[in-house]
C-alpha cells in the first residue's frame, strides 16, 4: 500500500490535545480537543478552519484551578461530550478547568453561535483522563461520570435523576467504559470494585447497568433518584474447573444484529483484560442482549449482615411491582419497592459469554487490547456473513480477526487473525476506532485515534502487489477479499456485482481452495498413493522460491506437514524428468507508515498463531495441505478455548510436557544420589588406608616400647588439628628430660643392670605426669 493512502492529523504540537472522536458525519468528523472542536475532512484529514469551534475557559475558572494545585495543562477546556439535538443545534460539554460547563450551539450562517450555557456537573468529567461516557437518546443526555472535584462521587445522571450518593452498593469506584441506548433502556458498561467480594479481599468486576428511559424518579424523597437502576456482572472467562477470568472491561462495540448459527441474534462485543498487577492478558467476548435482559429478570443478591455472604434473594421476598422494571409513572411506586431497590441493585446471575468462551485471547507483556470496533455482517462470495473484529492496543497496533464458525454454530469458536498493523510509530495507545463506510469519493476506511494523533487507513488491503496468486489471496481468510478468476486478481467482494460473484474464489474456513490453479503441486505433494500401482513423483530438490534457502524452507515445510495429516488420494498430475513442478511462495512485504508487514502464521488444528512484531501476515508464505472434498481439515469436536495468541514468540524454543520434565527431575535425583554415595565410599577408603600407613610407620626411635605407644596415641588424638597443641609440646619436653636423666644414670653407674632398674621410676613418673 502506498504511503499516500494514509492520512494523518496532528493538532497542537506543543501541548497535549487529548483527542476524542465525537461524531462522524458523511465525509467529515468532529474531534474534541484542547479548547477546540476540529472539523476534519476524511478525504485528506485536513481541517475546515471555517467550521472550527473554539471554547477557552474563563480566566477566573483557570486561576481557581491553578490555586487548587492543578497544572497548566490540566486547567484547560477539553471537549468530552457532543450530542446532536437536531440539524440546527448541538450540545457540547467540556472540563472547563475542572469546572465542567455545557453549551448549546446553533447555526449562524457558515459558523455557530452560543444559544445557552449551563453547568456541566454530572454530564462531563472534571479530568480529561477520567473514564466517563455519555449517550443522547430521545431528547435526553445520559451520562456516567463523577460530580465532584476529587472524583469520589460517581453517578449515572439524567437531569434531574442520579444514583444514590456515596452508596457503594450502587457504584463503588467505577470506571465507565461506554453507554448504549436500546429500546426502553439505556445500558452502561463499567468496571468497579466488587462489593460482593469485599469480605474476601479486593477485586474488580465488569458490570452492565440499566435504567429505564421513562424513569421520572419516585415520590417525595425519591424525586431525584433512579427507581429502575440495576446492575449485573459480565462473565468473560476461559471455562474449566477453575475458570480464568478477564475481569476488567475496557471497551464495547455498538449493538450488532446478524446471523449466528443460522439464527438472528443481537450482540455486543467487549474488550476485557486482567488486572495491572496480574498476568498480562486480553480477551474479546460477545454478549447476547437477550442474556443481559434475562439476568435483570432473575434473582436479586443481598447481604443480610456485615459479615454474611452475598446470597440470592428468595422470590417470596421480592415486592410487587417488581423493582427495576419500567412502569408508566415511576412516581406512583410504593415505598416498599423503592426501599428494596435501594439496597438490592445487584443481580445474582452474571451475564454469560455468547459462545461460552472468548473469541480472541492474548497473553503477553508486549501489549494489551484497549479498544474495539466491529464491521458487522460482511458478506462473502458464498453468501455467508461474518463480523470483523478490529482491535486497538496500548502500543499503537491494530488487529483484525474473525470467528470462522460464527455463521454455522453458536457453540464453536475458531478464530483467525487476519492481520496486525502498527499504526503509530510512537507506540501511542489507541483510544478510539471508527469504521467509515465507502463513499463516492473514497473506499471504506478506518479511523484510528490516540491522544495526540489521528490517522485514517484503508479498511482492507486486497489489492496489495505482494498477493499475486490465487492461493495467497484465499489463504488470507479475509471476508473482504476473494480471487477473481476472470481477471486473475485479488479483489474485494463488494467491488464485484452479485451476478458475477460466481467467478470469485474464497475460503474463509480453511483458507484453501481446489479451484486455485497454483494449488496443483501442493495437492500432489500432500497426497499418498491408493495402491502400489499408483505412484506420486516428487522432485528431489526442495520446492521453494529461487531467492530463499532451499534447505531451511524444505525443512520448515516438512515439519509443518508432519503436524497435519494428509488424506489419501490419487494425484492429478505427473511430472517428467524434463519438467519441474513448483509452488511459488511469496514473502509479503507492504510499506505502511514506515512499517514492514509480512504474513502471519495462522492457527490450524490448535496451532498457535505466530505474529512477528510490526508485521501483517498475508498467509501466502505457508502451503496448505490438500483436503479431499467432504473431509474437514479440522476436528469439529475441538474448541480452541484459548483462541489465537496474537504476537507470539518470534523465536522457536523447545517445549516439553509435564511428564517429560518429571522424568528428567527424578532421573537427575537418582543419579546425584549414586554419584554421591560412590564418591563418599572411595574417599572414606582412601582416608582409612592413609591412617593405617601412618600408624604402622610412626614412633620414636631409641625410646622404650611403652613410652613409644603412649606418645603415638597422643599424636593420633591431636592429629586432626593442623597445628600442634600445647599439650603435645609439654609432653615432648617432659619426655626429653626423662631420657636425659636416664642417660646420666647410665653413665654414672658402670653396671648395666642397675640402669634398667633406675629407669623404671622415671618412666612411672612420666605416667603420672601425663595422666
Amino acid at each position: 500500500m502506498a504511503p499516500e493512502q494514509v492520512q494523518r492529523f496532528h493538532g497542537n504540537h506543543s501541548h497535549p490535545d487529548h483527542f476524542k472522536l465525537l461524531e462522524t458525519n458523511g465525509d467529515s468528523i468532529l474531534v474534541g480537543a484542547r479548547n477546540i472542536i476540529y472539523n476534519l475532512s476524511l478525504n485528506e484529514m485536513t481541517e475546515n478552519r471555517a467550521q472550527r469551534v473554539e471554547w477557552y475557559p474563563a480566566s477566573t475558572h483557570r486561576e481557581m484551578c491553578l490555586v487548587k494545585g492543578k497544572s497548566e495543562d490540566d486547567c484547560q477546556n477539553y471537549i468530552r461530550v457532543l450530542a446532536r439535538i437536531n440539524d440546527e443545534e448541538m450540545l457540547v460539554c467540556g472540563t472547563n478547568a475542572y469546572n465542567p460547563l455545557c453549551r448549546r450551539y446553533g447555526r449562524n450562517g457558515s459558523g455557530v453561535e452560543v444559544l445557552r450555557e449551563f453547568s456541566g456537573k454530572g454530564l462531563s468529567p472534571y479530568d480529561p483522563n477520567h473514564n466517563s461516557t455519555a449517550v443522547f437518546s430521545d431528547g435526553e443526555l445520559y451520562a456516567g461520570t463523577v460530580s465532584d472535584f476529587s472524583g469520589l462521587d460517581p453517578l449515572i445522571y439524567k437531569d434531574p435523576l442520579r444514583t444514590e450518593q456515596y452508596d457503594f452498593k450502587h457504584l463503588n469506584a467505577p470506571n465507565f467504559v461506554s453507554s448504549v441506548a436500546d429500546g426502553d433502556y439505556v445500558y452502561f458498561f463499567l468496571r468497579e470494585t466488587a462489593v460482593e467480594y469485599i469480605n474476601c479481599g479486593k477485586t474488580v468486576y465488569s458490570r452492565v447497568a440499566r435504567v429505564c428511559k421513562n424513569d421520572k424518579g419516585g415520590p417525595h424523597r425519591w424525586s431525584n433518584r433512579w427507581t429502575s437502576f440495576l446492575k449485573s456482572r459480565l462473565n468473560c472467562s476461559l471455562p474449566g474447573d477453575f475458570p480464568f477470568y478477564f475481569d476488567e472491561i475496557q471497551s464495547t462495540s455498538d449493538v450488532v444484529e446478524g446471523t449466528y448459527g443460522h439464527r438472528t441474534e443481537r450482540l455486543i462485543y467487549g474488550v476485557f483484560t486482567t488486572p495491572e498487577n496480574s498476568i498480562y492478558g486480553s480477551a474479546i467476548c460477545a454478549f447476547r442482549l437477550q442474556d443481559v435482559m434475562d439476568s435483570f429478570d432473575g434473582a436479586f443478591k443481598e447481604q443480610t449482615s456485615m459479615n454474611a455472604n452475598w446470597l440470592p434473594v428468595s422470590g417470596n421476598d421480592v415486592p410487587e411491582p417488581r423493582p427495576g422494571q419500567c412502569v408508566n409513572d415511576s412516581r406512583t411506586l410504593p415505598e416498599v419497592t423503592l426501599n428494596f431497590i435501594k439496597s438490592h441493585s445487584l443481580m445474582d446471575e452474571s451475564v454469560p459469554a455468547f459462545y461460552g468462551l472468548p473469541l480472541v485471547t492474548h497473553t503477553s507483556l508486549k501489549y494489551k487490547f484497549t479498544k474495539l470496533v466491529v464491521d458487522p455482517q460482511v458478506r462473502t462470495a458464498d453468501g455467508k456473513t461474518y463480523d470483523i473484529l478490529i482491535i486497538g492496543t496500548d502500543k499503537g497496533k491494530v488487529i483484525r480477526a474473525i470467528n470462522t464458525e460464527s455463521y454455522d454454530s453458536v457453540s464453536k469458536v475458531r478464530p483467525v487473525v487476519i492481520e496486525e498493523i502498527k499504526v503509530f510509530e510512537t507506540e501511542a495507545a489507541i483510544t478510539n476506532l471508527r469504521v467509515v463506510p465507502q463513499t463516492d469519493k473514497m473506499g471504506p476506511r478506518l479511523i484510528v485515534v490516540s491522544n495526540d494523533e489521528i490517522q485514517t487507513i484503508p479498511l482492507h488491503r486486497c489489492y496489495s502487489d505482494s498477493i499475486l496468486t490465487c492461493s495467497e489471496c484465499v489463504a488470507l481468510q479475509d471476508p473482504y477479499c476473494a480471487w477473481n478468476a476472470a481477471t486473475s486478481r485479488c479483489v474485494t467482494v463488494a467491488s464485484v456485482v452479485p451476478t458475477a460473484q460466481s467467478s470469485l474464489i474464497q475460503s474463509i474456513f480453511t483458507g484453501y481452495s481446489d479451484q486455485c490453479p497454483d494449488n496443483a503441486i501442493v495437492k500432489a505433494k500432500n497426497r499418498t498413493p491408493l495402491s502400489p500401482l499408483t505412484e506420486t513423483i516428487v522432485p528431489e530438490e526442495p520446492l521453494c522460491a529461487p531467492c530463499q534457502c532451499p534447505c531451511a524452507t524444505a525443512a520448515a515445510e516438512s515439519a509443518t506437514e508432519s503436524l497435519i495429516p494428509s488424506t489419501t488420494a490419487t494425484p492429478d498430475i505427473t511430472t517428467t524428468g524434463s519438467s519441474t513442478a513448483s509452488t511459488t511462495t511469496s514473502s509479503t512485504t507492504v510499506s505502511f507508515s514506515s512499517t514492514t508487514w509480512s504474513s502471519p502464521r495462522r492457527m490450524q488444528q490448535g496451532l498457535d498463531v505466530e505474529l512477528e512484531t510490526n508485521v501483517i501476515v498475508e498467509e501466502g508464505e505457508r502451503r496448505r495441505p490438500y483436503i479431499e472434498p467432504g473431509h474437514d481439515a479440522f476436528d469439529d469436536n475441538v474448541i480452541n478455548a484459548a483462541g489465537p495468541k496474537v504476537g507470539a514468540s518470534q523465536s522457536s524454543f523447545g517445549i516439553y510436557t509435564a511428564e517429560t520434565f518429571t522424568i528428567a527431575v527424578v532421573v537427575s535425583c537418582f543419579a546425584s544420589l549414586i554419584v554421591g554415595f560412590l564418591s563418599g565410599l572411595m574417599f572414606s577408603r582412601r582416608c582409612k588406608m592413609g591412617d593405617s600407613f601412618a600408624s604402622s610407620s610412626g614412633g620414636f626411635s631409641g625410646a622404650p616400647y611403652l613410652e613409644q605407644r603412649r606418645l603415638s596415641r597422643l599424636n593420633e588424638t591431636n592429629g586432626s588439628c593442623n597445628e600442634p597443641s600445647k599439650m603435645n609440646n609439654f609432653v615432648d619436653s617432659l619426655n626429653s628430660a626423662v631420657l636425659k636423666m636416664a642417660n646420666e644414670k647410665n653413665n654414672a653407674n658402670a653396671n648395666n643392670t642397675t640402669s634398667t632398674l633406675d629407669l623404671k621410676p622415671a618412666v612411672q613418673k612420666v605416667k603420672k605426669t601425663y595422666v
